[in-house]
């Protein structure tokens, strides 16, 4: 692919698109770990006093990893929702990048529940 380095007429590459989108959602991202960390835990405390549970069908994707040193996403996750599937994967972090395959067959599954 031709690029100029006049960054007005640069053609941009796929690639080079998601890593601009990538980069330029990190400060949400840093908000979102920032709020579960503090409101969001308060937040929890108040809806789980008041009884309140989440009525749709829920999918976890669980990395193997997180398993492997006992932090059980099933219980965490049950307590908020009766409709539950939970599955052990073995990508990483972005599993959307690593088993898009995957990821999508899960979310075909649970918009069908």
């Amino acid at each position: 692919m031709a690029r100029s380095r006049n960054s007005s007429s640069r053609l941009h590459s796929p690639r080079a698109e998601y890593l601009a989108a990538s980069s330029a959602a990190v400060p949400s991202i840093v908000a979102d770990y920032r709020a579960s960390a503090t409101i969001d835990v308060e937040h929890d405390a108040a809806d789980r006093a008041a009884g309140n549970t989440l009525r749709v069908p829920v999918a976890v994707l669980q990395q193997d990893w997180g398993a492997a040193l006992g932090y059980d996403a099933t219980a965490l996750w049950r307590a908020w929702v009766s409709d539950l599937e939970h599955v052990t994967v073995d990508c990483g972090h972005f599993m959307a990048e690593e088993a898009p395959a995957l990821v999508a067959a899960q979310i075909r599954k649970l918009l069908g529940r």
